[in-house]
């Protein structure tokens, strides 16, 4: 009996799979391909292959590869008790979209995990190779270490877009730097307070980066900069997923006039929410009586941060609404003895790219920080004349009554990595359902989508 991309997906959100543990999602595609008894494999960083063979009237067409990942952001409410690791989401429905309470939806990429096991009841489809790679969403370490032996394919259908009226044909180049600094620390001077900033808005730190919405730790760092109440600083924390712009952000200061900070602190949010579309950003401050030594030197380390702008950086000329660069800033660990930092930057120019690495190397080198680079990964750009983009399109257009637009994306995009490293003959494209606040905890996704994007997968299938 054939079982829809949308019961398929409910199935899935039953299934914990955090980056870096998605054994248990794995093992579910494992026992699916081993009841129909469909070949299967993993390579050494544990990504998945399934291969399903080609119906009868397609045993003589080219394969194709269908590619997802096989993890999710974790991302709820700060009043939920959610455990990613061992919880199934509670979804519903609501106004003909698919929701989850107080969390993600996981439906990136759990929708497309689910449309490659419905193609496989498809009536016309050729040889498929199903491939779920892991750690998408925090490294891309499944796409940049996987083994290519285990695919034969050089036609590939990825589904992380986000618009079912749009087909991407290429992604920005991008990578981690990891700046680490020793601290020295002091006796502490003053009564100690535990400050957070919170209520900030949930984005997508690359296809969203251009909606001026602001970085939390940025905004701390901005307003700790200027302000004329001597402080002191014990500890600043926050980490999200790189993908995420950070809305929340925790610090514990020592402060010398509580009123006079609180006021000073109070008019830096209100001007932050006058230049960005932040309106509910709150803070709190309360007193903390654990007493730790403050940092020695907190003043040029948090100017030094202050000073390296987050957000969009430049715009491409070619396509005039698409971020050419931009960097987010989504790790800040100052604790201990360690200053942790991590950014990430991209560009859809190499040069800017290239240019942007070099200049966060000397910036931060001014106070001995030590600089890495890790998860490097390749951009790609597609030929928008491509046969696939051409049937793609026409199949989208038979679900929407609409032609669809086949643009770029700032942000990394899973199947250019493989491509880039596949062969250079390869292809690819990415398409996707109407998916709404993807990484935040209003992610939701439209019902009827699901069934047009499988619709549409269907009709490619049958046409390769």
């Amino acid at each position: 009996m054939k079982t829809s991309t949308y019961e398929y997906f409910k199935e899935i959100t039953k299934v914990p799979r955090p980056s870096e543990k998605e054994w248990k999602i794995r093992n579910f595609l494992i026992d699916w391909a081993n009841v129909r008894e469909f070949e299967n494999r993993t390579d050494k960083v544990w990504n998945l292959f399934i291969y399903v063979p080609a119906t009868q009237d397609k045993v003589n067409s080219e394969s194709v590869i269908l590619q997802s990942h096989l993890d999710m952001v974790c991302v709820k409410t700060q009043e939920s008790s959610h455990d990613f690791e061992k919880d199934e989401l509670d979804i519903y429905e609501e106004e003909w979209f698919l929701k989850a309470r107080n969390t993600t939806l996981w439906a990136d990429d759990g929708i497309w995990i689910a449309l490659s096991l419905a193609s496989a009841d498809f009536e016309s489809h050729p040889k498929m190779e199903l491939v779920f790679t892991v750690d998408e969403e925090q490294g891309m370490s499944g796409a940049l270490n996987l083994d290519f032996k285990f695919l034969n394919s050089k036609r590939l259908l990825n589904l992380d877009s986000e618009d079912e009226d749009k087909i991407c044909i290429s992604s920005a180049w991008g990578a981690r730097i990891s700046l680490k600094k020793i601290l020295t620390r002091k006796n502490p001077s003053f009564n100690q307070y535990k400050v957070e900033i919170f209520w900030m808005k949930w984005w997508h730190s690359g296809v969203e980066i251009d909606k001026n919405h602001s970085n939390a730790i940025k905004l701390l760092t901005d307003i700790l900069s200027h302000i004329e109440t001597w402080i002191e600083i014990v500890s600043i924390k926050w980490w999200v997923a790189d993908n995420v712009i950070p809305s929340n952000v925790l610090a514990v200061l020592w402060i010398e006039d509580i009123e006079s900070f609180f006021r000073e602190f109070s008019n830096g949010v209100g001007n932050h929410k006058q230049i960005f579309d932040c309106p509910d950003i709150e803070f709190s401050v309360v007193d903390f009586n654990d007493k730790m030594d403050v940092v020695y030197d907190w003043v040029e380390i948090v100017n030094l941060i202050s000073e390296m702008e987050t957000g969009v950086y430049s715009m491409s000329e070619k396509i005039p609404w698409l971020v050419q660069t931009s960097m987010n800033l989504w790790i800040m660990d100052l604790q201990w003895d360690m200053i942790n930092l991590t950014y990430l930057p991209r560009s859809s120019d190499m040069i800017e790219f290239e240019n942007l690495l070099f200049k966060i190397k000397n910036h931060f080198e001014k106070m001995d920080f030590n600089y890495s680079v890790h998860s490097r990964y390749p951009g790609w750009q597609d030929d928008p004349n491509w046969e696939l983009v051409k049937i793609a399109s026409e199949e989208i257009a038979k679900q929407t009554w609409k032609n669809p637009l086949v643009y770029a994306i700032h942000a990394w995009l899973e199947c250019w990595a493989i491509v880039a490293w596949l062969w250079e003959w390869a292809n690819a494209i990415s398409i996707w359902p109407n998916m709404h606040d993807v990484h935040s905890i209003k992610e939701r996704v439209e019902i009827a989508s699901i069934m047009n994007i499988e619709k549409t997968l269907e009709g490619i299938l049958r046409r390769l």
